[in-house]
């Protein structure tokens, strides 16, 4: 089984959903019970071998240069087309290092390292089945292949949460499609995942099952209070 050594971590987005935490802090620099969100992603990919971690930045990018300047085996991409759309833009800045890589949103909270040991001949996205899966549930068969997804949910099924593993051939065709949709198509409305989802036919995704319980995603305010009590005194204000 060939070790994934390089990592993508998206990390432009603006964090609305947890204003005014955010006003001064990027998500996933924000620290929850002493630990930032995005360094337990960073620290499971570590510990699974990974040698290069790409962080693609756009919200307050300098806080990101600050954090990690000593750190030689993050490398900072910017996006600055954060602002302009989905985050297809961020994934199209990175797109060169897609081929055998992990891919995961800088705003989860990983709690078991070990969802990065996994087998990595086929390509595919972490996901837990959930009844009801809330979005983005995965139509599988029974090898867990997957056959297509639909973002709306509220149905049984895999739910994939945002972290997905490229071997090399696949990654190199993902980023000559995102390529194609920004430049040809200047289509920069949609998530980057729905390319290679849209494509089920020409890429032969697996389902990569984790328990719900191995990570975490704070969504608001209101979730980050009952993770960390010391943000209460927002809701003061």
């Amino acid at each position: 089984m060939a070790k994934i050594q390089r990592a993508i971590i998206i990390a432009a987005g603006e964090g609305k959903r947890l204003r005014p935490v955010t006003l001064e802090t990027p998500k996933p620099l924000i620290s929850v019970n002493g630990k930032r969100i995005i360094d337990t992603g960073i620290e499971a990919l570590r510990a699974n071998g990974v040698r290069d971690i790409y962080i693609v930045t756009g919200y307050k990018k300098e806080l990101f240069y600050e954090a990690y300047r000593q750190a030689p085996d993050i490398h900072i991409v910017e996006n600055p087309d954060y602002l302009n759309g989905n985050n297809i833009t961020s994934m199209y800045h990175a797109r060169q290092y897609l081929h055998g890589a992990f891919v995961l949103e800088a705003d989860i909270i990983i709690k078991n390292p070990g969802i990065f040991n996994l087998s990595t001949e086929r390509s595919g996205y972490m996901a837990s089945w959930k009844n009801p899966a809330t979005e983005w549930v995965l139509d599988v068969n029974k090898d867990k292949r997957i056959l297509g997804c639909d973002k709306k949910g509220n149905k049984e099924g895999y739910q994939l949460f945002g972290i997905s593993v490229w071997n090399e051939e696949d990654g190199e065709m993902l980023a000559e499609d995102i390529r194609r949709k920004v430049e040809d198509h200047r289509n920069i409305g949609i998530y980057w995942d729905e390319v290679a989802l849209g494509k089920l036919d020409k890429y032969h995704l697996q389902v990569k099952e984790i328990e719900e319980s191995s990570i975490c995603e704070i969504d608001n305010l209101e979730e980050l209070i009952q993770m960390d009590s010391s943000y209460s005194h927002y809701l003061q204000k």
